[in-house]
């Protein structure tokens, strides 16, 4: 959460508007999306339904998107810290879990929104690897079902030598070397 929020806060201000390797979505709407994810953790978290429809990305991120995103990651945080929250189980796409093995594997979003966000908006998309070798494992394992759902692109081909950060990327539909 800390490298999203960096490259979030480095956003130029006239840069929000600019498109991002998601097909049709622009820096806002990546911002907003992330933001809107963790809302979702804390209303999991909480046990509370979830909304029936995904919100307008932009209106999540708001006239400030790193002010969205501060408020919205302390509610989450609170939530989580909450007697039983870590423990609850939930029922995702992909199988039942407890809210504590779901953020577990969290990160995985995190770090391809954050390059996507610092790709949309000229910033290094140097990603942290202690959390991307991690993150390729899960990957390995989500992408394939995240293809099916079509909530992930088709895996982009990388060299036999590509790092771990290519990888990751490839396998959610990044072109690392674009």
């Amino acid at each position: 959460m800390d490298g999203f929020e960096a490259v979030l806060a480095a956003v130029p201000a006239d840069r929000w508007l600019s498109p991002s390797p998601c097909a049709g979505w622009a820096a806002v709407d990546v911002a907003g999306h992330v933001i809107a994810g963790l809302s979702v953790i804390e209303l999991r978290a909480a046990g509370r339904p979830l909304p029936q429809d995904d919100p307008d990305w932009r209106v999540v991120a708001g006239t400030d998107p790193v002010m969205s995103w501060r408020a919205v990651r302390a509610r989450m945080m609170a939530e989580l810290e909450r007697p039983g929250a870590l423990e609850r189980r939930i029922r995702l796409a992909f199988g039942e879990m407890t809210v504590c093995e779901w953020v577990e594997r969290y990160p995985l979003e995190l770090l391809v929104h954050t390059w996507d966000l610092a790709r949309a908006t000229g910033q290094a998309a140097a990603l942290d690897a202690d959390l991307v070798g991690p993150a390729l494992e899960a990957a390995r394992q989500m992408g394939p079902r995240g293809r099916e759902m079509g909530k992930v692109g088709p895996e982009v081909a990388v060299a036999g030598d590509a790092d771990d950060q290519s990888r990751l990327l490839a396998l959610f539909g990044r072109d690392p070397a674009a």
